[in-house]
């Protein structure tokens, strides 16, 4: 496999020592929360494993600080100052000998009631709305009382109500067909979709990781990395690339696109790189989370680097892969545009790992 940093090469991708013990405090705090946080155990194995090892949830600070994150905020490995910074927490408890921790027990036994219904945790809310995505029919009475007590977390949800609600559906936005969503039919026969993480994430505040995305060149501290392997695209198939046609030139070559060595067009400005990625984090969930924040179907392939805290993303189009950058995306990691020759390196990689067609024609 071709690795591909952009504008970093030969760099650790390690954060840098902190030297202030105030903020090196800070730092502990912050991401021990994290790897404590529903949003990483949810997909953190390991961490799972190892708060099963106990009736009590107790994992011992010796593990936490095998963690890479956690070597580059304390090179000693020293327990003492993991204690400390976490006294007082709201996430994370200390054991009496200040050698173990443990998430809260009231944090792990969140309830929350919806639509009648009790839900414990952020999963089991995400697990009982995704079927209701895939109805082609009006939703029932009680599945419409799940959504609208849902809603009423959202941020914008009497903008998103507005004339009032007179059914609700699945469906999806017309701009981005291929992405289902929660429509609202409204009592003036208007429509509007809204985001249900967005809900869930007001139910869940506490499992946002420390890694906010933002714009530009953010330096968000995200999660951290322990080498565990990640996938590709749904699929498994890899980057989807470019349909080529006679001695390997791209076909469909469209007015400012430009070409790699290999022969590929390609349309600049579709390509976001996302440093310090979350750790826990996975195909999915980037996916879902930047979709959010550049309208449904906007994400059409992500990359995850096996071994660092690193994505690519590529976006439709230009407008999409902006308009991801402007938002506020929490949970996801530093957001930046590849431009230039990083850009060009990396769909230079992609054409490079693609299949060559046949002798003459077009590709199959």
């Amino acid at each position: 496999a071709i690795s591909f940093v952009p504008g970093e090469a030969g760099k650790s991708d390690a954060p840098a020592a902190v030297d202030d013990d105030e903020k090196r405090a800070a730092a502990i705090k912050k991401q021990v929360e994290y790897y404590f946080s529903e949003a990483n155990l949810t997909n953190d194995k390991f961490m799972r494993t190892e708060m099963a090892k106990t009736s009590e949830k107790w994992v011992p600070i010796s593990v936490i600080m095998t963690f890479n994150r956690m070597k580059a905020l304390l090179p000693g490995a020293e327990h003492a100052p993991v204690a400390a910074a976490m006294a007082g927490s709201e996430v994370v408890e200390v054991s009496e000998d200040g050698e173990k921790l443990r998430r809260l027990p009231a944090l792990m036994k969140k309830t929350v009631t919806l639509g009648g219904k009790e839900f414990v945790g952020r999963a089991a809310v995400v697990a009982h709305a995704r079927p209701l995505l895939q109805k082609e029919v009006e939703l029932a009475e009680e599945e419409c009382s799940f959504i609208k007590d849902l809603l009423s977390h959202h941020a914008k949800a009497a903008e998103k109500i507005g004339a009032g609600i007179a059914s609700i559906k699945a469906g999806c936005n017309p701009k981005f067909p291929d992405t289902r969503c929660f429509v609202l039919v409204r009592a003036d026969g208007s429509e509007e979709d809204f985001s249900y993480l967005k809900c869930v994430d007001a139910l869940f505040p506490l499992e946002a990781p420390p890694g906010k995305g933002g714009k530009g060149k953010g330096k968000g501290k995200g999660g951290g990395e322990r080498g565990s392997k990640r996938g590709r695209d749904e699929g498994g198939a890899g980057e989807p690339s470019p349909k080529r046609g006679r001695g390997g030139a791209a076909e469909g070559a469209q007015k400012g696109s430009e070409t790699t060595e290999a022969g590929t067009s390609y349309e600049p400005g579709c390509i976001v790189a996302v440093k310090d990625l979350a750790e826990g984090s996975d195909i999915s969930s980037v996916k879902e989370k930047l979709n959010d924040a550049a309208g449904a179907g906007a994400v059409r392939f992500v990359e995850i680097v096996e071994g660092q805290p690193l994505a690519f993303v590529r976006f439709g189009t230009p407008a999409a892969a902006t308009a991801a950058l402007g938002a506020s995306v929490e949970g996801v990691g530093s957001l930046s545009m590849l431009t230039g020759d990083d850009e060009k390196a990396y769909w230079d990689k992609i054409s490079a790992a693609a299949p060559k067609s046949g002798k003459g024609g077009k590709g199959k």
